[in-house]
This record gives C-alpha cells, sequence and structure tokens, in this order.
C-alpha cells in the first residue's frame, strides 16, 4: 500500500458549526490538520459528528434517509456550516435543511444543482455498516459503486438522473393494463417505447461502461489490501454481470434487449434490463462472497475494499480525501487493526476517529500520543488536547 502514501493535495475541515443537527441544539467545534479523536459513550452524538462531516463534504447524509431525520426531534429546520481548506482555496460551505427542503451555499452562492458541487471534496467513510457492501443485496453494491463513481467523475450523476427519468417514463408506459378504458394504454405497442428504449439504450452505456471501468481500477488493490490484512494469498474478484450481453455494442445491445423484452415487460409494468437491474458481487477463490463468506471474511474484504477508495481517489484526483472512521477498532482484529495504524501512521491527510476508549487507540497506534486532538462527547462538550 506505498501508493497510499503519495503526496497529493489534502483536504482540511478547519471547523464545523452545527445547529439542531441530529443531537446537536448549536455547537462550533475546531480541528486539528491531521488527528482528530473523538470519544464518548455510545449514544452521545459521536457518529452524528462524523454524519454531520460527511454531509458537509459530500452534501448528503452516510446512508439515505429523509430529511426530517436529520433535524433534531422538535426543531423546523437544521444548519450545518464548515471551513473547508481545497486546492482551490478556503471554503465555507453551508447547508441548511427545512422539511424536505436542502439548501447549499458555497461561499455565500447558492448552488442550485447539488450535481455541480458534488466531487469537489474526496471522503472516505469506515462504518460498522460497511459489512452490508458484502453481505447485504445487489443493490446496495450498484449504490456504493455509482457513489465512488460520482465522487470520481461527477457527470456520472448526471447520467444517472436522466436514466431514472427516462427509466419512470417508460414504466409509466408499461404499467397501463391493456384493459384499461384509455386509448393510449389500448393501443399500446413497441413503437410506444421505441424514443424511451433509445434514451435509456444511450444512456445506460454511459453508465455501465464508467462501472465496469472502475471495477477493474480498484479490483488489483482490493486484491492486495485483502491478502496484506488477512495473510492469505486469496484471489478476489470483483464482477459486473449486466441483464443483457456485454460482448455487443453496449449502446446496440441494450437498446435490442429493451425492443425484444417489450412483451415480458408490458406483463410485469417495468423495464427488466438495464444497468438498474445489474449485479455487482464480490467472489473469494470463486466463491460468491454474499452467500459463503464468513462475517470475519465478509469484514475483511469490506475494510479492504473502504481502503482500496483511497488508492483510487490519489490515483485518479490526485487529491488525498478526508478519512472518517467510526468506532472501527470494535470491528478489527489485531492484524486488521495493526494494518490501519500503519495506513494512518503515513496517511498525509486529515482523519477522525470515533471511539468509546480513547486507550485502546493509543495502546493499539501509540505513535498517535502526543499528536493531533482530542474532543470527548459527552452531555456538554470538552475539548482537550491529546496527551
Amino acid at each position: 500500500m506505498d501508493k497510499l502514501t503519495l503526496q497529493c493535495a489534502s483536504l482540511i475541515v478547519r471547523s464545523l458549526t452545527l445547529r439542531n443537527f441530529r443531537s446537536y441544539v448549536s455547537e462550533t467545534f475546531t480541528f486539528d490538520n491531521k488527528i482528530n479523536l473523538i470519544c464518548g459513550e455510545n449514544a452521545q452524538g459521536k457518529t452524528n459528528m462524523l454524519e454531520a462531516i460527511h454531509f458537509l463534504l459530500a452534501f448528503k447524509p452516510f446512508k439515505q434517509v429523509t430529511m426530517k431525520e436529520i433535524v433534531k426531534f422538535e426543531a423546523e429546520e437544521c444548519g450545518i456550516k464548515g471551513e473547508i481548506d481545497s486546492d482551490s482555496g478556503l471554503d465555507e460551505v453551508h447547508i441548511l435543511i427545512s422539511g424536505e427542503r436542502k439548501i447549499i451555499k458555497l461561499n455565500g452562492k447558492i448552488v442550485y444543482r447539488a450535481s455541480k458541487a458534488i466531487g469537489r471534496y474526496s471522503i472516505v467513510s469506515f462504518l460498522p455498516s460497511d459489512i452490508e457492501l458484502i453481505k447485504g443485496g445487489p443493490q446496495s453494491r450498484r449504490k456504493y459503486l455509482d457513489a465512488l463513481i460520482c465522487a470520481l467523475e461527477p457527470v456520472h450523476l448526471k447520467d444517472l438522473r436522466l436514466y431514472h427519468r427516462s427509466l419512470i417514463q417508460r414504466n409509466a408506459l408499461l404499467s397501463m393494463s391493456p384493459g384499461s378504458i384509455d386509448k393510449k394504454a389500448k393501443g399500446l405497442n413497441s413503437t410506444k417505447t421505441e424514443i424511451w428504449d433509445e434514451k435509456l439504450a444511450e444512456i445506460g452505456a454511459r453508465l455501465i461502461s464508467r462501472r465496469i471501468k472502475f471495477i477493474g481500477a480498484i479490483e488489483p488493490c482490493l486484491n492486495n489490501v485483502y491478502k496484506m490484512t488477512s495473510g492469505i494469498d486469496t484471489k478476489i474478484g470483483m464482477y459486473y454481470k449486466s441483464s443483457f450481453d456485454l460482448e455487443s455494442d453496449l449502446q446496440e445491445g441494450l437498446n435490442a434487449n429493451l425492443r425484444s423484452s417489450f412483451e415480458k415487460d408490458r406483463q410485469v409494468g417495468h423495464t427488466s434490463v438495464g444497468p438498474h437491474r445489474d449485479v455487482v458481487s464480490f467472489t473469494i477463490d470463486g466463491m460468491d462472497a454474499s452467500i459463503y463468506a464468513s462475517q470475519g471474511e465478509a469484514k475483511n474484504l469490506a475494510f479492504a475494499l473502504k481502503a482500496s477508495e483511497i488508492e483510487l481517489i490519489q490515483n485518479t484526483l490526485k487529491r488525498t480525501p478526508v478519512l472518517l472512521l467510526d468506532d472501527i477498532t470494535s470491528e478489527l482484529d489485531d492484524k486488521r487493526k495493526g494494518f490501519l495504524f500503519d495506513l494512518l501512521q503515513g496517511f498525509a491527510g486529515q482523519v477522525f476517529i470515533t471511539t468509546t476508549s480513547l486507550k485502546e487507540i493509543l495502546d493499539v497506534c501509540p505513535q498517535l500520543r502526543g499528536r493531533g486532538k482530542v474532543l470527548n462527547i459527552i452531555k456538554t462538550i470538552h475539548r482537550l488536547s491529546l496527551s
């Protein structure tokens, strides 16, 4: 993992102000340029702080939730504000959430399309729930891969939205019952969906092409990290299984399959082929990890996947991401803990680590002693120097 120590431009979150965000009423934090340890008992708000930093940099929470879940109970709106040092200078980001509305301001100017801001900052998060990327359903892996690509090539987000809109239109036609009194429904045939077939094929081909490209880019690093953390010479595979034959021209192949699946799609009322139906899978020595991986293997693979993101971001964007590690030591065995803190020791960027035990972190990684900053999260928040 020598490439993880490449000298790339680093992002630094200088400060964070929260108002009615999750468990926080009104707090302002300042951070160290390198190491920030966020300590406290469970349910005190450590993960909420990480999520706020993630929101500040990625303009979205960790998981897909309603905006109402972000706003503190009984409050009508919430705000996140932060100062970020980036390769373009010092930015001030302000995010206001009211109801289901999200307003983003960058350096005092409203960003009317979030897609224009996504990708401005890079972030990698290590969460206990990452194991679902391995053991969960195919939708979680598709979303993960698309989110990673969007962070590296923001045009992917635009294509995802265009594809989704076209898919809605085609499905709306397909969902019309053959027995409906609607004249459009009675006369529904494959020619009526041709315009949407063509749009889905054009946009879908671009989505699939990027997915395959980035799987090819991340797979070698994934194998390398997995071997280093497991100590076993195991072959890790990351595969893309499409709902149609990828041997042909992507656009022509998808268009042909959309046309040929018309009758089937008309019967079920939705589109059965395309990137929204494709499967991303991991294998360990050729075995499907979602089915056959043990909990230990799945944790190791999820950890290797997230660690591989760092190298991919550095190689692609020449930028070092901010790292968020949420209670990560409780999920790792001693070997993986050792690898993680070796990574941190040589990591050039800013890191935020939550833990219930500062002693455990410093015992595993004594080189952190005397470096960085500790924030103790209790009912009131105290800021201490790491010693």
